[in-house]
């Protein structure tokens, strides 16, 4: 006679439910816009949506991993629950860009507290935000992949500056909807001070309120610029374009770079206008972007900096020469010359082209100090560590 008081073993982990029906993918559409769209179709949100898809609201699906890659079991099960082919998937994940524009990218999936934190540290990413279109937003409620990554800052579809920010609360925008619908702003803001005739029952905690603004109805920019478009049209033919066509336009990739991290007001004096404002050229004091290169106009400014140098059939040589020249005399003597993220960890500068060559020869730029745990051994570009404990100039060019 069996145990009674036995425990019945647990049930074998199976495969998600087929869901009857599912919106097919967009073109270049990512994997978060997609799951939010079968979530507003099914009426569900986080995390029952990603349970009914066979994923986790952890690890790969966190706040700050959601589309960067899956693990083989994830994509399966996504695979199974959908029936959209395995390859589409992995299509719309960044993983996708691992030889051009985010080399090293750690594997899934990401459970480990801190297994993200080297690579994150140079990778020019937007891992909590995302840039957009209007105008695309308007069209299909569509989030599309590149705008996850700085090197897309126009939409050649509309020829406008992507944006980045609510047009009503100013807030920097994710992109992560999970269900809602993702034209719509749904981070909170401070709420106005209610008036005497203001006979809300329960106000909001905290002081504050839903924003609600609609990002498909902010102001479109108007691209004008002919060497801007070029130089975005290159940028996407390095990201999306065959292996050939990524390594012919692997130089403008890491020039672009340069001028991103190099760039002051004296290189943009043809430009056009909006390019040309003063904010661009420093740092921004917001907690939510630390860097430069996450404002759409600023990696504009840099693209067309490129594009004028490119345009002229300069060297390498010369077009870094151009870039020295141009210099402020702050940037010569401060650390900001550093390249952030080429060797602590996996930037756009780990490629072996003749403009990084030069630009490390003529002190354009310099190697930041390398710690032991943020050494990127897939570089051509190292720094030793022990080069810095007998107050030795750290080595330049390619070791």
């Amino acid at each position: 006679m069996p145990n009674a008081t036995a425990r019945p073993a647990p049930p074998p982990e199976t495969a998600p439910r087929r869901l009857p029906a599912v919106p097919l993918p967009g073109t270049r559409e990512s994997l978060p816009s997609w799951i939010s769209r079968i979530a507003l179709a099914y009426g569900l949100h986080q995390p029952d949506v990603l349970q009914s898809l066979g994923l986790s609201p952890r690890g790969e699906m966190g706040p700050t991993t959601a589309g960067l890659a899956l693990a083989p079991s994830s994509v399966q099960a996504l695979h199974l629950a959908t029936g959209v082919a395995a390859e589409t998937i992995n299509d719309m994940l960044l993983s996708r860009f691992a030889a051009t524009a985010l080399p090293n990218l750690p594997a899934p999936p990401y459970l480990r507290p801190g297994v993200l934190t080297a690579w994150a540290v140079g990778a020019w990413v937007l891992r909590r935000h995302s840039n957009f279109c209007p105008r695309c937003l308007a069209q299909d409620g569509q989030w599309r992949l590149e705008w996850k990554l700085p090197w897309s800052f126009i939409c050649l579809e509309h020829l406008i500056y992507l944006q980045n920010r609510c047009p009503r609360c100013q807030r920097v925008q994710s992109g992560l909807s999970w269900g809602w619908d993702s034209r719509v702003c749904r981070l909170r803001r401070p709420a106005p001070e209610a008036s005497p005739s203001d006979r809300t029952p329960h106000p909001p905690r905290n002081g504050a309120t839903v924003c609600r603004g609609r990002l498909d109805q902010g102001t479109a920019m108007p691209v004008t610029d002919p060497l801007l478009l070029e130089g975005q049209k290159r940028l996407m033919r390095w990201l999306y374009g065959t292996t050939e066509e990524s390594a012919a336009e692997m130089e403008f990739a890491s020039l672009t770079a340069l001028a991103a991290q190099r760039m002051t007001s004296t290189m943009l004096r043809r430009a056009p206008d909006e390019l040309r404002s003063p904010r661009h050229f420093v740092q921004p004091r917001s907690a939510e972007l630390a860097h430069a290169w996450t404002d759409p106009l600023h990696m504009a400014g840099a693209a067309h900096v490129a594009q004028r140098l490119a345009a002229r059939l300069y060297r390498p040589e010369l077009a870094v020469q151009w870039l020295l020249i141009k210099q402020s005399l702050s940037h010569l003597t401060e650390r900001s010359r550093f390249l952030w993220g080429t060797s602590l960890a996996f930037g756009p500068f780990h490629h072996r082209t003749e403009h990084m060559r030069q630009a490390l020869e003529s002190e354009l730029v310099a190697l930041p100090y390398q710690g032991p745990a943020y050494i990127n051994t897939l570089s051509p570009y190292h720094v030793h560590p022990a080069s810095y404990a007998v107050n030795r100039p750290a080595p330049r060019g390619f070791r």
